[in-house]
């Protein structure tokens, strides 16, 4: 079996939950600067920032210039629970779960979207674009364009969700960056083509459409990493062989 590995970024945001959902930050309140997380958890600042971002696209904390990072609210019951990414295999199963929830989520949100929740996702969609274009993977970014599709669908369950899989992107981009699928540039080029396509569904109320144009760029992605870039043992495992 093929392991993935547990990165200083996971140890930290889960730690940093802890401290959340253990009482000790409560709603509205800073949590620990950079530097004390640096000192609590032995980690570098570069690890503790990740794992920030990734607490910033999940909907959990909002961070302020100059001020520090704050609990946005009461963590929501958790209604889906990731059982942990180690293998590749764990991360197609998820990958399978996402395109269902995410095909749904795009479809109600072509139904009931205002027009503020288009220009958040044009907004969400060009800083993703400007992060790429610094050569940079931009997981927080992705998470934060898919979280507000989400918020388009009318259904704060749903959103809570979809926050619920940015662990899942952050592992499924870590894999394409780790394995040299895709560079930042062409990231970027397949970023703009496909999440237009997404949005501009969306936003002409097509739900079918947008549903297909979601599942076309989850299925995209996983086609690229089941093709040149993956191992064999991959490709078995998705083919259900026994190895």
């Amino acid at each position: 079996m093929m392991n993935m590995g547990v990165t200083g970024a996971d140890r930290a945001h889960r730690l940093i939950v802890d401290l959340i959902d253990g009482g000790r930050v409560r709603e509205g309140e800073r949590l620990p600067t950079e530097n004390e997380l640096i000192a609590r958890l032995h980690v570098s600042r570069g690890i503790v920032r990740e794992a920030l971002a990734r607490l910033r696209a999940e909907g959990r904390i909002v961070s302020r210039r100059g001020s520090g990072s704050y609990l946005r609210r009461p963590t929501p019951i958790q209604l889906v629970r990731l059982s942990p990414i180690v293998t590749v295999e764990d991360l197609l199963e998820w990958q399978e779960f996402r395109i269902a929830l995410e095909s749904e989520v795009v479809t109600l949100a072509a139904q009931r979207r205002s027009n503020s929740d288009v220009a958040a996702m044009r907004r969400a969609q060009k800083l993703l674009v400007a992060r790429l274009s610094e050569g940079v993977y931009a997981e927080a970014e992705d998470a934060a364009f898919h979280r507000a599709l989400a918020v388009g669908a009318r259904n704060p369950k749903l959103v809570d969700a979809v926050s619920a899989l940015t662990a899942h992107i952050f592992a499924w981009i870590g894999v394409t960056r780790d394995r040299a699928i895709l560079s930042p540039a062409e990231r970027r080029e397949i970023v703009e083509a496909e999440h237009a396509e997404i949005i501009q569904a969306i936003a002409d109320r097509a739900p079918e459409r947008a549903r297909g144009a979601l599942r076309r760029h989850l299925l995209n992605g996983r086609a690229r990493m089941l093709g040149a870039g993956a191992s064999t043992i991959w490709r078995a495992r998705i083919a259900g062989k026994k190895l």
